[in-house]
């Protein structure tokens, strides 16, 4: 480890002495804790030293654009069969994608390292990620480790901390337009896709009353509507739904997509949202704003949890005391603004939540997020188990307060949820069966012999082509629902190439989006209008944004000679010469003009 590292860490005080040392200036030491307090990433990490002084020296005359690196998850069929296409695309130009083919589990780390050329992600929609703060902080936002691409432009920055700050929704709703606004012109990333569109299907002779929730239809789990309002046409009360994968934890601290979304119908969390998207009182039964950061909470009176122990407000309180002093895994995102959780009138179930500066995201994000922890289950379970990480509990039955109750489970086979009749948003349903099948043509052929009644979609989803297996049979009923979920490429804009405006201009010409909706995605998403991940659709979206740049070889070809690119006798891709000075000029500015870069400078 160099002398540098070894200064570097979590808490580090970054002074002169501590700059001098780094490997790297940046415009504005305000991102310093960026890069150097994570111990194994960054500048802690050799090889990202290695690679990015290499794409932060400036080109040699006539010195090729080097092979641009992106990981694709192999099982990801779509995003491989896309990324082939632009690749191919791309080769046209004299740029080459090197595209590597990889495991999930590889792809994510590799992603975290932030050592690719670019980055192709797509959004897991829940219920707080309608709110804006979760992905334009976190892919974009100059301080967030998941900010892949390392875009730091000062005035979009201000603008994320100023939504975070604003309680009023038309105040907070013109700033994240305007941060749209930003991030789109800048072409830091390409959004590719909207979507995919979500496909699915349920025993319509068996079932009725589904409710459609707008961007999540009507077999999510974490926003299972569907599952409270749905009724029996037989004798028979049991749904049974297919999926490819059970739960990655029992944990609900520690949960990942599937136990997270699954967990929300056994821990009642404080508000939740109606079907077009809004919140409505949950567990919460109202709420009142005492000023910008400040709110009174009532908890709804009468609930139990699922082993007959009455919820009350000293749950509650328990609840956000343990949030507070360990760290808290899915919670964090929001509960790191929390400055203190007290009870203020204990009879009328009245709770006081301060927060440490003005918060904007307390209806859509933090009271959707928030489940309740029972106190006399939780409160010694660390001492129990001899733990201070609340992420390594072993939690072998959850036991919430919500409308269905964890039942019998086996282990990657099955898991029953048992309707709970007393819960004040009580099932229609007596239980639900989750049942592992290997793929989606077997969950396709059951569905089709009456063995199950629904899809997992979050976990199978289906394709156009495969719904077609299910056309014309007299028992299933298929539903079509517009997505808001997104799929884009993010470049590492901190180094050459993508330092220069010009050169992501014509990088936004070069994607073939059209491919991705009509052949990978089979017609199942949308081409999007703009440059933004809030999708037509999301109630944060911004109406106004210029039309995305079309699929244009020629134009992108138009863009790279006027700004000094040339080409090699093999067709190669040339760096302009580093003497030009508008090349200089806009490879040190990084950003679009009227924004500041505060990221790293050039060696």
């Amino acid at each position: 480890m160099t002398g540098a590292a070894r200064l570097l860490g979590w808490g580090a005080a970054f002074g002169q002495e501590v700059a001098d040392k780094l490997p790297f200036k940046l415009a504005n030491a305000k991102y310093l804790p960026l890069y150097a307090r994570r111990r194994e990433s960054y500048f802690n990490d050799p090889q990202w030293v290695k690679e990015t002084r290499k794409r932060l020296t400036w080109p040699k005359p006539r010195e090729r654009v080097p092979d641009l690196v992106i990981y694709v998850p192999h099982q990801k069929t779509e995003w491989v069969d896309a990324m082939r296409k632009w690749a191919k695309d791309a080769q046209s130009l004299g740029i080459v994608f090197e595209v590597n083919l990889v495991s999930t589990t590889r792809w994510l780390q590799l992603v975290n390292t932030h050592r690719q050329d670019m980055e192709i992600h797509a959004s897991v929609m829940r219920p707080e990620r309608v709110d804006p703060s979760e992905y334009l902080v976190s892919r974009f936002y100059g301080l967030d480790f998941r900010n892949y691409g390392e875009q730091v432009n000062e005035q979009y920055d201000a603008l994320i901390e100023q939504q975070n700050k604003q309680a009023k929704h038309a105040e907070r709703l013109a700033t994240v337009q305007a941060a749209q606004r930003v991030i789109c012109d800048d072409f830091n990333f390409n959004q590719v896709g909207w979507g995919p569109g979500l496909i699915e299907a349920y025993n319509s002779e068996a079932f009725s009353g589904m409710v459609q929730v707008a961007g999540f239809g009507i077999s999510s789990f974490s926003m299972f509507h569907s599952y409270i309002n749905m009724e029996p046409k037989t004798e028979r009360r049991q749904l049974r739904i297919g999926s490819t994968k059970l739960l990655d934890t029992t944990n609900i601290i520690a949960a990942a997509n599937t136990m997270r979304n699954i967990g929300r119908m056994i821990y009642d969390r404080l508000a939740f949202m109606s079907p077009d998207l809004k919140p409505i009182p949950w567990a919460a039964e109202s709420w009142v704003a005492i000023d910008e950061r400040t709110w009174d909470v009532k908890l709804r009176s009468g609930m139990h949890f699922h082993d007959g122990k009455p919820v009350t407000i000293h749950d509650l309180k328990f609840t956000f005391d343990f949030m507070l002093k360990y760290e808290r895994g899915i919670y964090w995102s929001v509960n790191q603004f929390l400055a203190s959780a007290e009870i203020v009138d204990e009879t009328n179930n009245l709770m006081r939540f301060s927060f440490k500066q003005a918060f904007g995201l307390f209806e859509t994000c933090f009271l959707q997020i928030n489940t309740i922890l029972p106190k006399h289950i939780w409160e010694t379970i660390m001492a129990d188990q001899g733990t201070t990480n609340p992420l390594a509990l072993r939690i072998d039955v959850p036991i919430g307060s919500g409308p269905y109750k964890f039942g019998q489970y086996r282990q990657d086979v099955s898991l029953q949820l048992v309707a709970q009749k007393d819960h004040f948003s009580h099932p229609k349903l007596d239980d639900i069966w989750i049942v592992v099948t290997p793929s989606i043509d077997s969950i396709l052929g059951r569905l089709q012999s009456g063995e199950l009644d629904m899809v997992d979609t979050e976990n199978a989803a289906l394709s156009p082509t495969q719904v077609t297996q299910l056309e014309g049979m007299s028992h299933i009923s298929i539903v079509h629902t517009p997505d808001i979920n997104w799929l884009h490429v993010v470049n590492r804009i901190s180094v050459l190439p993508w330092r220069d405006y010009e050169f992501r201009r014509a990088w936004m010409h070069m994607l073939d989006r059209d491919f991705l909706v009509d052949v990978a995605w089979e017609g199942g998403g949308r081409t999007p209008l703009a440059n933004t991940p809030l999708v037509q659709g999301n109630p944060w979206n911004n109406p106004n944004l210029p039309a995305i740049p079309s699929f244009d070889l020629a134009r992108a070809r138009q863009i790279l000679t006027a700004a000094g690119y040339s080409w090699d006798s093999d067709g190669r891709l040339l760096y302009p010469l580093s003497s030009d000075p508008a090349y200089r000029r806009r490879v040190e500015q990084v950003s679009k003009d009227g924004c500041k870069w505060g990221g790293l400078e050039m060696l």
